[in-house]
């Protein structure tokens, strides 16, 4: 009879009864898991870092990156109402006046006559008048209540004299997702609005002026003596 072959032995090291695998990469599956993780952490950072940074600017003010951006919108918003060049007209020049509400830059939203609205006629080269918007790309956003909820923003009635703006009228938004506001149309006060950081509007839509105007960023349109 052959001999027994020698014993079974338990391993005394745990390491060794562990079933190794063999060394592998990092899959691409994994690695795009990873990459999406560390993007969205790195977003998460830089949006929070962004609104608490302050940037000096050519004028001196230090603002915020949202109030940079909601200036930047209403400059260009200003050039689509007045223009930037005899060649380059803007709603102002084309129909000799200003849109009853803001959103008359996308959409032609008329005027009103003897309490009817009557929209305007398309842009004729030969008399060099009409209405050949849009103006200004718009968000596809709309003036709605989910956007507005009151916070000192004006009318919607339509039955007013002059709504600043009415339910579904397109909406051009500032950064913090409120719609911009044109006050004073008919008048050398003229002027833009955005609610600021607090999104609460806090200019007075009937005063000319209105110095107390709280975080609201103003722009007016025309050059004007505050003491008239």
């Amino acid at each position: 009879m052959k001999p027994l072959s020698s014993p079974l032995t338990v391993p005394t090291d745990p390491r060794d009864a562990v079933l190794r695998r063999p060394d592998r990469g990092v899959t691409l599956v994994e690695l795009l898991v990873v990459l999406t993780v560390l993007v969205a952490l790195g977003g998460i950072v830089v949006s929070t870092m962004s609104r608490d940074v302050r940037i000096q600017t050519g004028d001196g003010t230090e603002r915020s990156a949202d109030e940079i951006v909601t200036l930047a919108t209403m400059q260009a918003v200003r050039d689509a109402l007045l223009g930037t060049s005899p060649t380059d007209l803007g709603f102002h020049q084309d129909l000799g006046r200003l849109p009853r509400r803001l959103g008359g830059l996308i959409d032609n939203l008329g005027r009103v006559v003897d309490s009817t609205v009557v929209i305007d006629p398309p842009y004729d080269p030969a008399t060099k008048h009409g209405w050949r918007g849009p103006y200004i790309v718009g968000s596809g956003s709309r003036y709605e209540d989910r956007i507005v909820s009151g916070d000192g923003f004006p009318t919607t009635d339509p039955d007013d004299e002059i709504p600043a703006a009415i339910l579904q009228d397109p909406a051009i938004l500032d950064a913090w997702g409120k719609p911009l506001v044109l006050m004073q149309a008919g008048t050398p006060y003229a002027r833009l609005v955005s609610a600021g950081p607090n999104r609460v509007l806090e200019t007075d839509l009937e005063d000319p002026v209105d110095a107390d105007r709280g975080d609201d960023l103003v722009l007016f349109l025309f050059s004007f003596d505050p003491n008239l």
